[in-house]
């Protein structure tokens, strides 16, 4: 075999899969945008449930108009809406659909993270540095803010809840001369 033939086609073969890796980081550049509509829209929803309360109805229209979810005003914007119904406890889930809405929020903003991830970790790998591949494209952000555990909270409720009637019933046994 002649060398010429063995370097076109290791050429070929290099080429291959540098248009495989162009491929996969567009697949997955496309899927952090989708990951990134589908946190903004569990970010407004979560927002519009807060409205609901009056004490962070402000907090949360000023969140649903600070922009888009990779930029730093509504990070901000969302990290003090957390903090404002962190402070309401347990009435931060008289609001219809907040821990719901909470819930989801929490996979959206995971699943955008772990695409940011991916396409991190593969757009800094040596070979698409290399060729600069997807160059043109600014590396997408971590969405890092607070975590709202209302679930959390709904069990310290909950707790509370039944201790307060285990002593109601200990009181009622005890003034009908129950043991």
């Amino acid at each position: 075999m002649d060398w010429p033939v063995v370097i076109v086609v290791a050429l070929v073969f290099v080429l291959l899969y540098v248009w495989w890796l162009a491929r996969r980081i567009a697949r997955l550049t496309a899927r952090t945008a989708a990951a990134l509509d589908a946190l903004a829209e569990q970010l407004g929803r979560r927002a519009r449930a807060a409205a609901a309360l009056p004490a962070a109805a402000d907090l949360a229209t000023a969140t649903l108009t600070s922009g888009s979810p990779d930029t730093d005003a509504r990070q901000g914007a969302e990290n003090d809406l957390v903090r404002e119904l962190r402070q309401l406890g347990t009435a931060a889930l008289d609001a219809p659909g907040l821990l719901a809405e909470n819930r989801r929020l929490v996979v959206a903003r995971q699943v955008y993270n772990d695409a940011v991830r991916d396409t991190r970790s593969l757009r800094s790998a040596r070979i698409p540095r290399i060729f600069w591949l997807a160059r043109r494209q600014p590396l997408p952000q971590y969405f890092d803010v607070d975590e709202l555990d209302l679930d959390a909270v709904e069990n310290d409720r909950r707790e509370r809840e039944a201790v307060r009637r285990a002593a109601a019933e200990d009181v009622g046994r005890a003034t009908s001369g129950q043991s």
